[in-house]
């Protein structure tokens, strides 16, 4: 990727705050994205394990490494290489393509809706009765906003988002496209037993007369405060009764689905794919990696880590680690897939001591018998 300019070290050093290490006027021109693959003229950003072990492999002219790291090419030192990176790249990224401040004439707006200041409204907007957007807001092409919607300051709706009524949204949050939030939850019930019911009370056998499900009405909605990002394609459903909340910083990937009534803390991350079911209680920062399954009415604590494609049946601890399905301890989980490994050779060696009991107890008996006549 091209730098906006050629720079020296010893200035990069400067706007992100790090020591140089090495000839300060050092130029690069170009930020390497593979530091392994990386040429003269490139500056590599390694904070990898696995590129700093092989940072000799990198020819790159320049390089940010974590403080204490041994480098033998020019390079920055600093404690946070990923937060020098934020800082680089916030300065690089090119011009968004954003409407302007103002009213795009095809968007169509209810007369009883409030715009505050300086917001842009890009094509084909449709914003609901009594609904309120705050100073500063962009919307982008696309976005429908339902009514008694109320979108705080500074925040920035991605084309083709979809907020449902009466959704609230805080301020400087940030809805990627496709995204979509307080559709209905997923919530039916059935005039007679199900024979889901009957299942788990143990009766038989199982019905096979039509009960039909019926939509219980969801009555609730959903809160977003300040400083969340909710990614692309990602749904969250409106509360039964109550509010649906997302905490105040936390961030949502692209293609997650939280269902109604789910309670998620402040600095949660929850990544791509992930599912979490009716009821769920996230506490604060927690984290979900890509492909988490959460079952409904479940607790996960504080701080705690569900590692990716786990499946979570029960509450989690705060503080905990866990993976797999059903999610267990990650030290627990990797002991029980050590011993897996090793099944077939402990069968055969059990088969093999089994066959020498076998011979003993044959031989043992052959003699009582002998002593017997």
């Amino acid at each position: 990727m091209k730098l906006p300019q050629e720079l020296k070290l010893k200035d990069l050093a400067f706007f992100i705050g790090g020591k140089v290490v090495g000839d300060g006027d050092t130029k690069v021109s170009t930020f390497a994205m593979n530091p392994l693959a990386a040429k003269e003229g490139d500056l590599a950003v390694l904070f990898d394990k696995a590129y700093l072990k092989r940072i000799d492999e990198c020819k790159a002219s320049a390089a940010i490494v974590p403080s204490g790291t041994k480098c033998s090419i020019p390079h920055i030192a600093v404690d946070r290489p990923l937060l020098a990176m934020q800082k680089m790249l916030g300065a690089m990224q090119p011009k968004r393509f954003i409407p302007p401040n103002g009213i795009h004439p095809t968007a169509v707006i209810d007369e009883t809706a409030t715009i505050g200041e300086k917001v842009a409204i890009g094509p084909h907007v449709v914003i609901g009765p009594g609904s309120t957007i705050g100073d500063n807001t962009t919307i982008m092409a696309n976005c429908v906003i339902g009514g008694k919607v109320n979108i705080g300051r500074n925040c920035l709706l991605h084309p083709g988002s979809l907020i449902a009524d009466y959704v609230q949204i805080g301020n400087r949050v940030i809805i990627q496209q496709g995204a979509s939030i307080g559709s209905d939850g997923f919530s039916y019930v059935t005039e007679k037993m199900s024979n889901i019911e009957r299942r788990l009370a143990g009766i038989t056998p199982l019905s096979k007369e039509q009960n039909s499900n019926l939509k219980i009405p969801n009555i609730g909605n959903v809160i977003i405060e300040d400083d969340c990002e909710i990614g692309a394609n990602a749904t969250i459903d409106r509360a039964t009764v109550g509010s649906t909340k997302i905490g105040a910083g936390t961030k949502v990937d692209n293609l997650v689905m939280i269902a109604h009534n789910c309670n998620i803390g402040k600095d949660v991350l929850v990544i791509a794919q992930s599912a979490v079911a009716g009821s769920c209680k996230i506490h604060d920062r927690a984290i979900l990696a890509g492909q988490v399954g959460l079952k409904d009415h479940i607790t996960i604590g504080a701080d705690a880590i569900i590692e990716a494609q786990a499946g979570v049946l029960s509450d989690i601890a705060e503080d905990a680690v866990v993976v797999g399905s059903p999610a267990l301890p990650a030290r627990e989980h990797l002991t029980n897939v050590a011993y897996g490994r090793k099944g077939e050779q402990m069968y055969k060696q059990l088969r093999a001591l089994q066959k020498k009991v076998d011979e003993l107890e044959a031989q043992l008996n052959g003699k009582a018998m002998a002593t017997a006549k």
